[in-house]
């Protein structure tokens, strides 16, 4: 299931009037560090409440991970480095084909606290728009005011308007059992069992035991019994968080960094196998980066096995992200799955940058 069809970005970290069109259902992001692919993620989140600061500067901070930092200094990283007084953010999407968009105006002052006039402190004020679809009436405007000092933001309320859900998943989230525990408490237990079995027909069930103050994760199988999942190679170890990921992501969209941490590249056939067929049963809509050639590799063989070339050719993308000679200049070439697993297949092109 494919629900964004196209991104724009400018004025977003280092983009600069960029576009990717004809996104499908596997978008795949790759290239060197440092050329934006974990920031086009970003922006592709912010697009889940475009109309709220708190969300905004929410997605910006995972970056930063148990990092302290402040609201303000995540926002004024946000924003493209150039020479100009009024600043300006504009992140478009077309979501169920409607035209949505964040848009955020403004200047950066020094003001003064009225409990200290001694002290001037740095402020971001302007104006935060969003767009629920093509037509002046579907725009809203609210005032936009965040300084050195702000220390709360409102994130998300239950009239925030929403095009669709989305879920994002860092590097190092799968050491985290909170996703887990709080699908299985939602009561979606016997839901990340199914999943499992797309995985493993073997698996009968899943259960959280508490021992020595820590709960731990233990898997019921056929063939071994019940047994703690550190006993399962790395394979599944991924397979289990990523089947939670999968629920909560299930009718929207899922962005995941660096896919391939965590898994061993021995394990990388039989996971990617599983979790491209999982997302296609759950009508996820998929956006994942690598660094990896093999997990680049093993991606567009096991969809090739799956559906074979027309799925790779209608429903993959792979998306390369190059740094230009200036700050702004991110290029990108887009190739159809089938183009690229050619590519590789017959003349072992670089597809990486």
């Amino acid at each position: 299931m494919k629900y964004i069809d196209s991104i724009y970005l400018d004025g977003f970290r280092g983009f600069k009037d960029f576009k990717i069109s004809d996104l499908k259902e596997i978008n795949i992001l790759v290239g060197d560090n440092n050329t934006g692919k974990t920031s086009l993620l970003e922006a592709i989140h912010v697009l889940e409440y475009p109309g709220e600061i708190g969300h905004y500067i929410n997605v910006c901070r995972k970056r930063e991970g148990t990092n302290k930092v402040s609201p303000y200094s995540v926002f004024i990283n946000s924003i493209s480095k150039d020479d100009s007084i009024e600043k300006k953010i504009s992140i478009k999407g077309s979501i169920k084909k409607k035209k949505v968009g964040c848009f955020i105006k403004g200047e950066v002052l020094q003001v003064m606290k009225s409990d200290d006039v001694s002290k001037e402190i740095e402020a971001f004020e302007g104006i935060l728009a969003y767009q629920r679809d093509s037509g002046s009436s579907n725009r809203i405007e609210n005032k936009l005011y965040i300084d050195e000092e702000t220390d709360k933001l409102k994130i998300k309320s239950q009239d925030s308007f929403s095009p669709v859900k989305i879920i994002r998943v860092m590097p190092f989230d799968h050491i985290n059992k909170e996703l887990i525990n709080k699908v299985i408490k939602y009561g979606k237990k016997q839901e990340i069992i199914d999943v499992l079995k797309i995985f493993d027909k073997d698996i009968i069930n899943l259960e959280m035991i508490k021992e020595d103050h820590e709960v731990k994760t233990y898997i019921q199988h056929k063939k071994t019994g019940l047994l703690p999942l550190s006993a399962f190679g790395d394979g599944l170890k991924k397979v289990v968080y990523l089947s939670s990921v999968i629920i909560n992501a299930k009718g929207g969209v899922l962005l995941i960094d660096e896919i391939e941490t965590a898994i061993h590249h021995s394990a990388l056939e039989e996971v990617f196998r599983w979790f491209i067929k999982a997302c296609n049963e759950y009508s996820v809509q998929l956006f994942v980066t690598t660094h990896s050639q093999e997990a680049l590799d093993s991606l567009l063989m096991c969809a090739s096995k799956y559906k074979g070339n027309d799925y790779l050719r209608e429903s993959i993308n792979v998306i390369t992200l190059k740094k230009g000679d200036e700050y702004y200049n991110i290029k990108v070439r887009v190739l159809d799955g089938y183009r690229a697993y050619e590519a590789r297949e017959d003349f072992n092109m670089e597809l990486r940058g």
